[in-house]
């Protein structure tokens, strides 16, 4: 039998029912693959276990206490509606006893009023493991044989807490001793998402797109046939319905066009958790929990020479709001030093810059981040520069907000003559001006900023010349679900 890992994501666990309806998809995919499971914890709760923490840290122990009636009750519904006759009581005592745990977790923040990325290691992971043993009690009771497995024993990372990477040598032995005996043995795997262990045994947490990170993670160690990533959208749509009615869900996709979709925007995996898979060549697949039926959308090394042969442009996507922190040099002085210092930092500080753009006529360098990336950046760059700045080797930096980055992505688009001159014919008659603009040097994509306010005509107009009813070949793609794509926008 060819072997699967399924994850489930928070809404795909989110209520009793959605429980019930996933852990039915399980069963059902037993019946022609071995499967293995990975779980987020339910919608909602790693944000309460955050904000829990975060009430301890200030004191707020009245806040912390209802905080925990709110997560005990969220639990027990569940349970209540899910599980009956023996299952019932061991799986209370179980997920009680991580909530009695959490408790003590937050009395001992209350004292100490403080925590750091490795502290937070121990309780983040407490929802994925509440989840996951409700879900393996879901299986049993339908039939199937569901184990509950905690991704320390699976799972090696590095030390680098809040943002761990796998090693996968570890993970892979690990792998073979915990959950192969198990799948040999006709049982279906339930593995705690989000986290792992380091080589000491402490909890480590995988950070943003964890969840995803750890199916694909396990799916390489085990060398599985696929991993499919149950969400709530049909798939990778062609933009966001919510401003492109006409959206479709995209049939395939190769990993570079998912990484950049990610990168812009599109959060239905991460591109962090793309890279397992890519080096085993692993197909992932992006499916609906709500609507199994739907097809879904493939992610692989190559697209069939069908969809190679469609739109150069698959897809286009937004990132709102976000900004262009503009430096410039004087004129006498040369501005590599400058920007290779600039560079240097924001790779030892992880800072993501959606694009950059250069005048070397000017000086000046254009870094176009996410908003959130701004003050952070501000203030990094007058440290870095304070001397520069002072005795104005450096032009006061220039911030301008509230403007949106629209990234056109497809792996076709390398080579293929005028498509830049299509793309901004179509966004200047809707009368939209373009602040700036970059393609990756890989012919991927193509990003420009324009105003916040315009950013959904911009998406339109691109939407509507590349992938609109009436663009030719892409009418062979089948309809989608008009889920959101979750842009951003």
């Amino acid at each position: 039998m060819s072997l699967i890992v399924m994850k489930f994501g928070g809404t795909s666990v989110g209520t009793a029912e959605r429980i019930r309806q996933s852990a039915r998809l399980v069963v059902e995919g037993a019946q022609q693959h071995q499967v293995t499971v990975v779980v987020s914890a339910l919608s909602g709760v790693t944000d309460l276990i955050l904000r829990s923490v975060t009430a301890a840290r200030k004191g707020a122990e009245s806040d912390v206490e209802s905080l925990l009636r709110e997560m005990e009750v969220r639990h027990q519904t569940v349970m209540d509606a899910l599980l009956e006759g023996s299952e019932r009581e061991p799986v209370r005592k179980q997920v009680h006893g991580v909530i009695d745990e959490f408790r003590s977790f937050c009395r001992a923040v209350l004292l100490l009023r403080s925590t750091t990325p490795q502290v937070l290691d121990v309780a983040l992971p407490m929802g994925e493991e509440m989840s996951a043993y409700i879900f393996a009690a879901t299986l049993r009771q339908l039939g199937a044989k569901g184990e509950f497995v905690d991704s320390s024993r699976v799972l090696l990372t590095d030390d680098r807490f809040g943002d761990a990477s796998p090693d996968m040598e570890g993970t892979r032995r690990n792998a073979v001793e915990v959950l192969l005996p198990l799948l040999q043995a006709g049982s279906i795997p339930v593995v705690t998402g989000f986290s792992g262990a380091n080589s000491k045994g402490q909890p480590t947490t995988l950070g943003r797109g964890g969840s995803d990170s750890s199916a694909t993670i396990i799916g390489a160690a085990l060398d599985c046939d696929e991993v499919w990533i149950w969400t709530d959208v049909d798939g990778v749509l062609t933009a966001d319905p919510r401003i492109c009615p006409g959206a479709r869900s995209l049939p395939e996709i190769t990993y570079a066009e998912a990484i950049e979709l990610s990168y812009y925007g599109a959060k239905v995996i991460h591109h962090k958790a793309m890279r397992p898979v890519m080096d085993a060549g692993i197909p992932i697949w992006i499916k609906n929990s709500f609507q199994p039926r739907a097809v879904g959308t493939k992610i692989a090394a190559v697209r069939t020479a069908d969809q190679a042969a469609s739109s150069p442009v698959k897809a286009v996507t937004a990132v709102v709001p976000a900004s262009l922190v503009t430096l410039t040099t004087r004129s006498d002085m040369h501005y590599a030093e400058v920007f290779g210092r600039l560079f240097l930092r924001f790779g030892h500080d992880n800072t993501d810059v959606l694009f950059s753009t250069q005048s070397s006529s000017e000086n000046s360098l254009g870094l176009v981040l996410r908003d959130a990336e701004t003050e952070h950046v501000s203030a990094a760059l007058h440290k870095l520069f304070r001397v520069e700045l002072k005795h104005g080797v450096l032009d006061p930096i220039r911030i301008r907000r509230d403007i949106a980055v629209i990234a056109v992505l497809g792996e076709t688009m390398r080579g293929t003559a005028g498509v830049l001159g299509r793309l901004f014919t179509a966004v200047a008659g809707r009368n939209v001006s373009v602040i700036a603009v970059a393609q990756g040097a890989s012919e991927l994509n193509i990003c420009f900023a324009v105003e916040a306010l315009r950013a959904a005509d911009a998406v339109r107009a691109v939407h509507d010349e590349f992938l609109g009813r009436d663009a030719g070949q892409e009418q062979r793609w089948g309809l989608g679900s008009s889920q959101s794509l979750k842009s951003g926008v």
